[in-house]
């Protein structure tokens, strides 16, 4: 009897399967299940890409320390570094509010980064633009914005780069882009509180006027703008960028910029 169920059993498997009307089609089948399951057509394995980032990046350079300029001489009853390391991080605060991913160059106040490490961080940071904020040591009050506006070659003999070349035409041309209108929603911002000075190319600053641009505007794969926030030997400027509500308001006026530039 359990022969016959067994057999049974079997014919209705194999029904299933194939049906079939004679014995060219019995004997046409695989012999075995491992053989059915052999002989069924692969499964095309699915193709992986990588992840898309959800969000704009932005990279926030709060400018100094570095080998060639550390930033903290005291200017004003405050240090250039302090104030650029505080913008920095309200700015992170306030970007992040907005909807944006930040990368920060720096992780504390006094470490140092060399400014070509900086363009560095922020190329492999997968950045959509790079902001360096500084402050400036000059007459006059204000802000100003530096773009790169022309080819600068690394000048630093004993760097293993020394002799490199950037950036490229498509990074120059939408740093202009990236200069102007960041510095349309900072005028807007800081209107009847600090003068805007204008915008310009690397080649006006020092630096720029030597290389041909500034470091980290030469290694940026990225557009890339310097923000003079505030002219630091300015009394009045000093004593606005000194106080939390001018650096929160210098943030907002460097998001509402970059936020006409690129959404989050």
């Amino acid at each position: 009897m359990k022969q016959i169920l067994s057999i049974f059993a079997a014919a209705i498997i194999i029904s299933a399967l194939a049906p079939f009307s004679g014995a060219t089609e019995w004997e046409g089948l695989p012999a075995s299940m491992a053989d059915i399951v052999n002989a069924s057509p692969a499964i095309p394995e699915p193709v992986l890409t990588p992840p898309e980032r959800l969000r704009t990046v932005v990279c926030v350079d709060p400018g100094h320390p570095n080998s060639f300029n550390s930033g903290l001489a005291p200017v004003n009853g405050t240090t250039e570094t302090h104030i650029n390391w505080l913008v920095g991080v309200r700015l992170e605060k306030v970007l992040q509010d907005l909807g944006y991913e930040v990368v920060m160059t720096r992780a504390d106040e006094k470490t140092y980064v060399e400014n070509k490490d900086r363009a560095l961080l922020c190329n492999a940071g997968g950045a959509a633009l790079s902001v360096h904020l500084h402050c400036e040591s000059t007459p006059g009050s204000g802000f100003a914005l530096y773009y790169p506006d022309r080819t600068g070659t690394h000048n630093y003999k004993n760097d293993p780069d020394n002799g490199f070349k950037g950036p490229s035409a498509q990074v120059m041309a939408g740093s202009k882009t990236l200069a102007e209108t960041v510095s349309k929603g900072m005028k807007e911002k800081l209107a009847g509180i600090l003068p805007s000075r204008g915008v310009f190319g690397d080649s006006r600053t020092a630096v720029g006027a030597s290389q041909g641009a500034l470091t980290f505007s030469i290694f940026s794969k990225v557009p890339t703008l310097t923000i003079e926030m505030a002219v630091l030997t300015n009394k009045n400027d000093a004593a606005f960028m000194k106080t939390e509500q001018g650096q929160l308001k210098m943030a907002h006026a460097i998001a509402a910029g970059i936020l006409l530039y690129k959404a989050p």
